[in-house]
């Protein structure tokens, strides 16, 4: 409890949107710029250009879908954080969890669909590649703690944690809500610990996730289950959670309760069909496969047959 006041005490003084509409403003003409994530997605939408373009031999194919589905996924969390959906976020709780959503479920997973590590490696500068990468590649402590990170229990407890750690220890979604640097905070502790979880899922080549798919579907569905039991949290509860929304002027009319249990939908209900599709993909990616390694013994089958004939 001392931890929750001490958090409480830092963030009553500033309650107040960073980026406040004014009764007669409209929210699409607040384009709020956020360097601190706008100037990294740049950066490395920048190098795996360039990495493309110092990479003619190719040992595996790229296709140009993957190269959109990297620049369509840093798009996706551009727009959700550098667009009028960043000061609507700021007067209504179920915004910020569209902006969650966006990151966590959509961004994220495309940027990883995107296969980006032959290319960040190699658009990289020469001397950061060769005397930073490969130094940390080979140090044999910085590859146990990436192990230990990209664990599948690790990932799915990290990325579980974090979500829940946010929205239900009190007075620290309000800190975000209310202070921008622990705002940015906030969205950089979702886009890493989604990243683990995902990477588990999605075989980022030349990289390949630790789990058959099958283990997969059961991965994807515990995540699935975490999050809609975090929702359904969020919308049955019949108190405001975050203050911060309580003293925010709304933009659209809806009470603070109501945004609140609309936000904890989106988080229960909205989230679910993207989870079902992720399912039915692993699904089918395994059924194909089960069908090609059923095909190659029935072939070898055939061949040991004629062979003793």
């Amino acid at each position: 409890m001392l931890a929750i006041d001490l958090v409480r005490l830092v963030m009553e003084p500033s309650i107040a949107p960073a980026h406040p509409l004014s009764p007669d403003q409209s929210y699409w003409r607040v384009w709020p710029l956020q360097p601190t994530f706008l100037f990294p997605v740049l950066l490395a939408a920048v190098i795996y250009a360039r990495g493309l373009t110092r990479w003619p031999e190719r040992s595996r194919s790229h296709p140009w879908w993957r190269t959109a589905l990297f620049y369509g996924g840093l798009g996706t969390m551009v727009l959700s954080v550098n667009t009028p959906l960043h000061a609507i976020s700021e007067h209504h709780f179920s915004a910020h969890m569209t902006q969650h959503l966006l990151i966590t479920l959509i961004g994220v997973p495309m940027v990883l669909l995107g296969a980006p590590t032959t290319p960040m490696l190699r658009g990289l500068p020469g001397v950061v590649r060769h005397n930073v990468i490969s130094l940390l590649a080979a140090d044999p402590i910085i590859r146990g703690v990436f192990h230990v990170l990209t664990h599948p229990v690790t990932s799915i407890v990290l990325f579980s944690a974090v979500l829940i750690w946010w929205h239900m220890v009190a007075g620290w979604y309000d800190l975000a809500a209310a202070n921008e640097g622990w705002h940015e905070v906030q969205h950089l502790s979702f886009v890493i610990t989604a990243g683990l979880f995902w990477w588990n899922v999605i075989d980022p080549a030349p990289l390949h996730a630790p789990m058959g798919y099958l283990l997969r579907i059961v991965y994807v569905i515990a995540e699935a289950t975490v999050q809609a039991v975090l929702g359904a949290f969020i919308s049955l509860a019949t108190e405001p959670i975050y203050h911060f929304y309580e003293q925010a002027s709304p933009i659209f009319p809806i009470s603070p309760i109501d945004d609140q249990q609309l936000g904890g939908l989106i988080m229960w209900i909205g989230g679910q069909p993207l989870f079902l599709c992720v399912l039915g993909a692993l699904f089918a990616v395994w059924w194909v496969q089960s069908e090609r390694r059923q095909q190659s013994l029935e072939a070898a089958g055939l061949e040991a047959t004629a062979d003793r004939y």
